[in-house]
């Protein structure tokens, strides 16, 4: 029985499960493909053999040990990609490593290994560098080497295995040459930490955080100034210190307490001061009734803010006590006329939630005696990484004596002195005339800073308005301690020392807070503020800064919008934080048994430290893995069975929902783990995605297009790492993909750092790049070739002006030559691009399950050319259409270059009941196949 013309018109579904060859009933099998090897879906419909990837240099880390690669997209136009391995961090810039400046080679010997002379060269043993322009011992230029044995003025090389390079058979220096380094700094992180690490960009600044290791800063420069520092949490404002109080009141019992802090250019507050008592004052009292505070400059300073206590009677404030906000001064001094604080806005609770216990409280065990100046209190230092608890002290009468009786004092009377010191009057000495011969201490006075009083302390005023010229002699003990800044990252509670002062036998202990819950291990950037979420020992809790201050995390009493905030996930069951992702509802949080929306209260409603929601959404748990965004949609790798999920705000339902995207091509996925992937949005829109075993699995996504296609490829070695970032090249910006790719070369095992080439023809095949690791030539024509030692000993193949180089085996100097002079060489890697067709189906009645024969396949093909094609892998003939030189036989012309198109090949008319056939591309050449048109004969069952 004959068959109407059938066409596939696309591979749009890209590369379906066996299990699902039955689902001739679903509209997407017949966009679909049982193959997609080294073929991409392209989102225009077509299927299209991938592009080769350049080879850029060898990683570091070398070996089999783990290395990763990190995009840096700083701006549209300045992209980095970041090599981290065992200890250190490389950076590359459109194709090429970061190299520094240029030191002159002036002597090169033929030597095993040969010596090189460069005046303070400054390299060290193990710098990676790179030669060129030697004159006379060309061998060494264009290449890649390690010092060894270096002195002040000279170095040895070995080649990237560690093999010193012999140059006795080199050619005889004759003169200059430069040597560059590449460009490397240190990291914390170990090659076997690398794959925990998650990060979240803020234009220069990366924020990287890592579960054994607090979080840290990289900050781009220039291209040859990178920093890597650990995170300094809290204000970038110096708290003031130098507080002193003169007031116009008189003598009293009544105390106030001040703290000044300071508030830089930035907008961000110091902590506050060390607390400055009033000392005892009559309030109210008579005359100007005014206070005047003082403090010194703070470097850097824009204003100071100044909080005050209520007023207590009879003692010194206590520590703990509320402050209120007085007012706002760009000077040192502030006068308090009465006003009464605001205490609707307190100052600065310093709060550094990462780095372990802060120190709670602190206890006055001793109070020693004999103080004649407030002694300095000083506690253990935090251990490294920490942040140093600050302590301070305050003065209190311990006994006195008089010293002058004075006269025509009233039993019973209250005296008051200056610092706060209140006495009441015991028994007189009539023969004085009513001078005081005893007396009580009923406020034992306070000093805060520097000095006590110089005895003898002379009575200021009385209750009764009676006597005369009584003064006294006082000794002093320390009378408090307090905290001004709780410090972190103590596992130990700190000893308290007491330094100066005069006196002795001063003693105290301090009391830790509950422990922090780890470092942080999620970052991400949201609202103007540094979200740090799922320390290891609370994967629950989120904190989140001041808003424009992303490493000062500080709280105020009573709390403020603009505070720094700490939260946690509520729900049934424990939430482990692996992500973040703002979004225009709010900061979508992925867990690893749900999603969390993060906002306000409502969709894109602002969040602060009052008003803060977090609802749960998706019930489907997410991986490590970051989730990539395309347009309005998360994608993100399911925690159970390396599902791929979107996910996508509904606005009738005002709920994040989603579904599989990986179910058509669940064999890719199944047994298998999505490493690490990423997104080459343009040009063609495809998410590339390295898998467990070393596979690298494409999706082409395109969500309004509903364009779901799944593809994998494969190489002589196994992909690693990957990630993409935008470049400039000529025909615009592109997406550029970056590989660590592991490969066994000369016996060897060695990664190498990769970038997909371009997919652009200006000027026909003698612009393809389809070979793995390549190298290329551009220039006059030449015969002799060198600079692939890294495919030494492997088997390559390539194009030379178009054709395609026979394959050979690559010397292992790395040198080779060409039969034929060429202009435009490139040299890799071969790979082959397969795909096979889904059994074939005609709709109803069903033809499955009858024998069908294909006497011919069409094609409709773009820039394409040497494509083979048969109803098996074993079985495949070459497309006459697509073979340069012949006449194409839809086309009538003859083929002398790629092939847009409609082509023919006429097939072994076997018959079989799937009606499938077969593509490959055996040649190092490009292909893409947008449509497939069988010419079939459908028979019986039999």
């Amino acid at each position: 029985m004959g068959s109407p013309g059938v066409i596939q018109t696309s591979f749009n579904s890209g590369e379906w499960a066996p299990n699902l060859y039955g689902r001739v009933d679903l509209t997407k099998y017949h966009s679909g493909a049982a193959l997609l090897r080294n073929f991409y879906v392209d989102y225009r419909g077509g299927a299209t053999a991938r592009a080769g990837t350049r080879y850029i240099l060898q990683a570091k880390g070398g070996g089999a040990g783990n290395v990763r690669l990190i995009r840096f997209q700083a701006s549209f136009l300045v992209s980095y990609v970041l090599e981290f391995g065992e200890g250190y961090l490389r950076f590359f810039n459109s194709g090429a490593p970061v190299l520094e400046s240029a030191k002159t080679i002036t002597g090169a010997t033929k030597a095993n290994p040969g010596v090189i002379t460069s005046a303070t060269h400054g390299y060290s043993n193990g710098d990676w560098i790179y030669i060129t322009g030697v004159g006379g011992m060309t061998q060494l230029n264009g290449n890649y080497y390690i010092v060894a044995n270096a002195t002040t003025n000279t170095f040895t090389l070995t080649d990237l295995n560690g093999v010193p390079v012999n140059t006795t058979s080199y050619g005889t220096y004759t003169l200059g040459g430069s040597a560059q380094r590449v460009y490397t700094i240190t990291s914390p992180y170990l090659a076997s930490e690398l794959a925990q690490i998650k990060f979240a960009q803020n234009v220069n600044t990366m924020v990287l955080c890592h579960p054994n290791h607090p979080p840290y800063i990289l900050t781009l420069n220039t291209a040859t100034n990178w920093t890597l520092n650990a995170i300094t949490f809290g204000s970038t404002a110096t708290t003031p210190t130098g507080l002193a109080y003169v007031g116009t009141y008189g003598a009293g019992d009544i105390h106030f307490s001040y703290q000044v802090t300071a508030v830089d250019s930035n907008g961000q507050e110091s902590g506050p001061s060390i607390p400055l008592d009033s000392g005892g004052i009559a309030y109210p009292g008579s005359g100007i009734q005014s206070g005047t505070i003082t403090w010194t400059t703070v470097v850097g300073a824009a204003s100071y803010n100044i909080y005050r206590t209520s007023a207590r009677k009879s003692a010194a404030l206590p520590a703990g006590s509320q402050y209120g906000f007085m007012g706002n001064v760009t000077g040192t001094t502030f006068v308090d006329t009465n006003q009464e604080p605001d205490f609707s806005q307190g100052p600065p609770i310093p709060q550094n939630p990462f780095q372990g216990s802060g120190v709670q409280s602190i206890t006055l065990t001793a109070p020693g005696t004999g103080y004649t100046s407030v002694p300095a209190v000083s506690l253990t230092a935090a251990p490294l990484g920490g942040v140093n608890a600050v302590a301070y002290a305050s003065l209190e009468v311990a006994s006195g004596t008089v010293n002058n009786k004075g006269g025509a004092y009233i039993l019973n009377d209250t005296l008051y002195l200056s610092n706060g010191i209140v006495l009441r009057v015991d028994s007189l000495d009539v023969p004085s005339g009513g001078g005081v011969n005893t007396f009580t201490i009923l406020n034992r006075g306070y000093v805060g800073s520097g000095s006590v009083p110089s005895n003898p302390v002379a009575v200021v005023s009385t209750v009764s308005g009676f006597g005369v010229g009584a003064n006294f002699n006082f000794v002093w003990r320390v009378g408090s301690l307090g905290i001004s800044n709780p410090g972190a990252g103590y596992s130990v509670a700190p000893t308290v020392t007491f330094t100066g002062g005069g006196g002795s036998g001063a003693a105290g202990t301090t009391a830790l807070g509950a422990p922090s819950a780890g470092n942080p291990t999620v970052p991400g950037f949201f609202q103007q503020r540094l979200f740090l979420a799922g320390p290891s020992g609370d994967p629950q809790q989120f904190n989140m800064s001041q808003p424009g201050h992303p490493y000062n995390y500080d709280t105020t009493f009573p709390a403020q919008p603009d505070n720094g905030y700490q939260g946690r996930l509520v729900s049934n069951e424990l939430n482990t934080i692996q992500s973040m992702l703002p979004t225009s509802a709010g900061l979508v949080m992925l867990a690893d048994r749900q999603a969390w929306l993060i906002n306000g209260g409502s969709a894109g409603s602002a969040i602060s430290a009052i008003d803060i929601v977090a609802n749960a959404q998706a019930y489907n748990g997410s991986t490590y893995l970051p989730p990539i965004a395309s347009s309005f949609d998360i994608l993100y790798v399911q925690a159970k069975g390396s599902i791929v999920r979107d996910l996508a705000y509904n606005f009738y339902t005002n709920v994040y929902t989603g579904a599989d995207i990986s179910v058509l091509s669940s064999h890719l996925f199944y047994g298998y783990q999505i490493l690490e992937w990423a997104y080459a949005e343009e040009p063609f829109k495809i998410i590339w995605a390295v898998r467990s075993d070393g596979t690298l699995l494409s999706l082409t996504f395109l969500k309004e297009q509903e364009l779901i296609g799944w593809a994998h490829s494969d190489t002589t070695g196994l992909f690693k790492s990957v990630c993409s970032v935008t470049e400039q090249v000529s025909q615009g910006a592109v997406d550029a993909v970056y590989f660590v790719v592991q490969r066994t070369v000369n016996g060897n095992t060695v990664q190498y750092i990769e970038r997909m080439a371009e997919q652009y023809y200006p000027n026909g095949i003698s612009d393809a790049w389809c070979v793995d690791a390549g190298i290329g030539y551009n220039g006059s024509p030449a015969t002799t070739f060198s600079g692939a030692q890294h495919l030494a000993g492997t088997e390559v193949t390539g194009l030379a002006d178009g054709q395609v180089i026979t394959p050979f085996t690559m010397p292992t100097d790395g040198n080779f030559t060409l039969g034929t002079a060429a202009s435009k060489v490139v040299v890799g890697l071969a790979y082959t691009p397969q795909l096979q067709t889904l059994p074939l189906d005609l709709g109803e009645p069903t033809v499955q399950g009858k024998r069908k024969t294909l006497r011919g396949i069409d094609l409709k093909v773009n820039q394409t050319l040497g494509l083979w094609l048969g109803r098996t892998f074993d079985t495949l003939v070459a497309m006459k259409d697509l073979v340069r030189g012949n006449i194409g036989s839809q086309s009538n012309t003859r083929i002398t270059d790629l092939v847009s198109g409609d082509v023919r090949t006429i097939v072994d008319p076997q018959w079989d009941p799937t009606g499938q056939f077969c593509v490959e591309q055996p040649y190092p050449m490009p292909a893409s196949i947008l449509a497939v048109i069988p010419e079939i004969q459908v028979g019986d069952t039999k």
